[in-house]
Formats: C-alpha cells, structure tokens, sequence
C-alpha cells in the first residue's frame, strides 16, 4: 500500500528507469498509419499501458482525448490519487529538441494539481509531468523527466481560471454563418530543452526538496533547482538521478533555470504574411 503520491511518482521513475538499454529507454509506438483520425496519442498510450503491466496493484485510467491529466493513478487500498500528464517531443536529426525555450501547453495550463471527478464530486489531486525526448526515429526515449507539477506552476487558481477561458463568438461573417473560438494557447517552460544539461539525455525524477527526503532519496540528488516566484518567495526541488551515486560532492546549485522564458519580450505583429509572386 502507498502512504502518499510521492511514493507511488517514485515507483514510477524507478520502473521506468529500469528499463534503459544503452542509455535510452526502447518503446514501440503504435504505426502512425493506425492511428488515422483518433485524437489519442500512441506514445500515451503507450505508457497507460506499461504502468498497467507494471502496477496490477494500483488502477491506471486513461482520461481520454483532449483530457488532462492524461493518466489517473488510485491506489484502492489508500484512496491515494495522483495524475500523469504526459508530454513528448520528437528529437532533431542533430539530436537537438524540436522546440527550445517553451513547449505549448494548448488551452490547459500546466499546474501541480489538477481538477478530477470522483463519482460526482470533483476532487483535487496532485498532478506530476512526464516529459519524453523521443529518438529522431521515435524507437526510444532518450531523455526522461518525471517533475512535479508545481516546478512549473503552483498557482491552481490561475490553472482553473484557463480551463475556461476559450470562448465561441457565433452569427460571423458577412452572412453570419461562421463563427470564431477564441482559444487561448499557452506555452510555458520547456524541460526537455537540450540546453538544459540538468535534464537533457538523463532519466531522472524532480520533487521538492522536502518530499525527496521524506522518500529517503538525497543520496541520488545530483542537482538542486532553487526556483524563485515573481512574489521573491523561494521553492527548492531536487533532481533526483538513479544511476548516480557520488557522496563526494554537494549536489550542483541550480538558479533561474528558465531565465531565457523571462528574457522574452512581446513583438507587435505589424503585417500579416502572404503569397508572393515576382512582377
């Protein structure tokens, strides 16, 4: 039975974790061509169901397309719930992330708790990020990343006030026919930045510093992120790393891990682009 939802992400990482081979987890995808209009994503399906192999004694739910988070876990025994969302990106033929500073959220605000329904109540539940760097042929993970939601937004308030803010405008259109949804897209840090040496090409887990010692995990902390909010209150987490075990240095100080996200400035959008055809 487990205690908390700290020890069942710890579970996780480490089965996930165990099966690297060279270091890269190997996966085999569902064939593209199977997938045709389903809004499902093979790679979250796929790990719906390896945490289904892994795991009989705890119940593993896909929320469906289009649903966050993507995978409910219960323990029964306990009643102790937790959510996956799981995020992927396909690695450069250079081995470089396909996306950079961010990665797009959609209209669903990334936040270490999210909303559920259990039976008909809704129930507010811890929600961890699994973030995967795929192999540029899509046969591995080369970078692994289970993170507590909060590392990059604790504000639940602010992440329920997203869920509704798309709005439909209807009767658009010279013959009010159309109509207009107005979706907001969010894009947020980016972990799986290659820039990032603390994460890129490692398998590692990132919790707070204080659930990371309570599971008994400081010595496989290889790096501690000090994350400061706008309000100049400080959060620390650690990185925790299953295939290091050095007692012979203190874990690295990380500061401003995402500073190259602050650094953005808004560009007005002064043209639209078009075709061009020469005279």
């Amino acid at each position: 039975m487990y205690h908390n939802e700290h020890q069942i992400m710890k579970s996780v990482y480490e089965h996930l974790y165990n099966k690297i081979e060279n270091d890269a987890i190997p996966i085999d995808l569902r064939a593209p061509t199977l997938v045709g209009t389903v809004q499902d994503d093979p790679f979250d399906c796929l790990i719906e169901q390896e945490l289904t192999a892994a795991f009989p004694d705890l119940e593993i739910v896909s929320s469906g397309s289009l649903t966050t988070p993507d995978i409910i876990i219960r323990d029964k025994r306990s009643g102790i719930i937790v959510g996956i969302e799981v995020k992927k990106l396909i690695q450069k033929s250079n081995g470089a992330d396909s996306r950079g500073l961010t990665m797009d959220y959609n209209s669903c605000l990334p936040c270490g708790t999210a909303l559920i329904k259990v039976g008909n109540a809704a129930v507010d539940i811890p929600c961890y990020y699994l973030y995967a760097l795929l192999s540029n042929d899509s046969t591995s993970i080369v970078t692994l990343i289970l993170m507590h939601g909060d590392f990059i937004n604790y504000d639940f308030n602010l992440h329920k006030k997203a869920k509704v803010a798309n709005q439909s405008e209807y009767h658009h259109g010279p013959y009010g026919e159309g109509s207009v949804r107005h979706r907001a897209m969010y894009t947020y840090p980016n972990p799986l930045n290659y820039k990032l040496k603390c994460f890129h090409t490692r398998k590692v887990f990132v919790t707070k510093k204080l659930d990371c010692e309570n599971l008994g995990l400081t010595h496989l902390v290889t790096e501690e992120v000090s994350r400061t909010d706008i309000y100049e209150n400080t959060f620390l987490y650690n990185i925790i790393d299953n295939g290091k075990h050095d007692h012979s240095t203190e874990p690295e100080l990380i500061q401003d891990i995402f500073s190259g996200c602050k650094a953005r400035t808004a560009r007005e959008r002064i043209s639209a682009s078009m075709p061009f055809l020469s005279e």
